[in-house]
């Protein structure tokens, strides 16, 4: 039963792998700051900020790349790196 659990979770970090791929080649692969393309450092930021809200409103949102596929993608969203995301939270900026 261990080596099924062990199976079956690989298979899905491997699905969610694949779903985080597939959403960030969409919107673009790179942070929209810095030009950072390394997909462990990306995140998808919402543009006009309201990413808590749009959590606690829709409670599906809170898993962003299944919500964005189920939407088909919708504009408002876009790939920043993790330093960008958290500058643009603090700041209102990131660096360029």
């Amino acid at each position: 039963q261990e080596r099924n659990k062990d199976r079956v979770n690989a298979v899905a970090r491997a699905r969610r792998a694949a779903l985080r791929a597939e959403v960030m080649a969409h919107y673009g692969s790179v942070c929209a700051c810095c030009g950072e393309g390394q997909i462990q450092f990306l995140v998808i930021d919402h543009i006009e900020g309201g990413g808590s809200e749009h959590r606690r409103t829709d409670h599906r949102a809170s898993r962003i790349y299944s919500w964005l596929r189920r939407h088909r993608y919708p504009d408002g969203f876009r790939v920043l790196c993790h330093n960008c995301n958290n500058a643009k939270s603090l700041y209102g900026f990131c660096h360029t």
